[in-house]
């Protein structure tokens, strides 16, 4: 990815770099243009953005958009170099400002009537072009989100796991007003919940597993969905929290006969687990309720967690669990 420090011009931005021999069309830009035409293209004026500093810019970008501009930069570079079919983008749909309205949608999360005036684009158009860019976004997947047999080989203690719910539109039920499996303990309301597999000793997610009924326990997901299996099969173990007991040979639980260095490796693990979920909930499609359907939100939720992904190779890596004077008093 290009990381220069650039201005694009005031017209559109149309054509890539003119020396890329595998891809004459590719359009790559630099960081300073992603900036620039984001705010522009939210109605930030030319004059605001050059009297603002640079940290004031970054963040407007990241309000409307959800990351750094380096992020979105390498999202969009690897979208057309991608080998994965569902995710790579023909240079005929290259078209940055219909991906920046995809990002937005993420952040702010926006009716189809509040989209129109800011975009200048119509509903159907928009919501078109919305759901284009954020399935692509999403069958990145493939690439950023794997279980990575390699960097395992030398650990049995791999991943942490954890559910994390969202608010969704209560499903409808043939008989009820409400379906009890989709009750979620932790927003009173229907919801979903996903799996999600952290390495303990690399900022990555490698596992998301989802979406199920929030009524679905975390035992319930484990055992039943996938995770207990790829464990076994890969002879590897994992630290969870105390929704998970009922599986020693492959889940740690806090309890009372930690030692004191236990315990507070198993508190960093899933405190920097929270942290990656709190890093998803920064999206204003999955912070509140979500207003379409599964397909929808499966959409959403996964390519959120992709971004999030890029976020911690980019610009936010999850902190180290281990570190100097991790076993000494405090």
């Amino acid at each position: 990815m290009t990381t220069g420090s650039g201005r694009m011009s005031d017209e559109e931005v149309s054509s890539g770099s003119d020396d890329d021999e595998v891809n004459p069309a590719l359009v790559v830009l630099t960081v300073e243009e992603i900036l620039r035409k984001g705010l522009l293209l939210v109605n930030y004026s030319r004059k605001r953005i050059r009297k603002a500093k640079k940290k004031r810019n970054l963040e407007r970008f990241r309000g409307h958009y959800g990351s750094d501009p380096i992020v979105i930069a390498q999202i969009w570079e690897d979208l057309q170099r991608t080998l994965i079919p569902e995710a790579h983008l023909p240079p005929d749909d290259a078209k940055l400002d219909r991906f920046l309205m995809a990002m937005h949608h993420l952040k702010r999360y926006p009716t189809d009537l509040e989209r129109e005036p800011i975009f200048d684009i119509d509903c159907m158009q928009g919501r078109d072009w919305v759901w284009f860019f954020l399935e692509k976004v999403q069958a990145l997947k493939a690439e950023k989100i794997v279980w990575p047999d390699d960097l395992f080989t030398d650990y049995i203690w791999v991943i942490s796991v954890d559910g994390t719910h969202c608010w969704i539109m209560e499903p409808g039920h043939p008989d009820w007003s409400q379906d009890s499996r989709y009750f979620s303990h932790k927003y009173g309301k229907a919801g979903v919940v996903y799996e999600l597999g952290i390495a303990l000793f690399t900022s990555r997610l490698v596992w998301m597993n989802g979406p199920f009924p929030a009524g679905d326990s975390d035992q319930h997901v484990f055992k039943r969905k996938g995770l207990r299996n790829k464990l076994q099969e890969t002879n590897k173990r994992a630290i969870a929290d105390g929704g998970y007991g009922g599986f020693p040979t492959l889940l740690s639980t806090p309890n009372s006969h930690d030692s004191k260095e236990v315990r507070r490796f198993k508190s960093r693990a899933l405190k920097r687990h929270e942290k990656f979920n709190g890093m998803t909930k920064t999206f204003g499609c999955l912070s509140g309720r979500f207003r379409h359907g599964e397909k929808r939100f499966k959409t959403c939720f996964e390519a959120v967690c992709v971004i999030c992904q890029y976020q911690c190779e980019l610009e936010n890596p999850l902190y180290d669990i281990l570190i100097d004077g991790l076993t000494e008093d405090e």
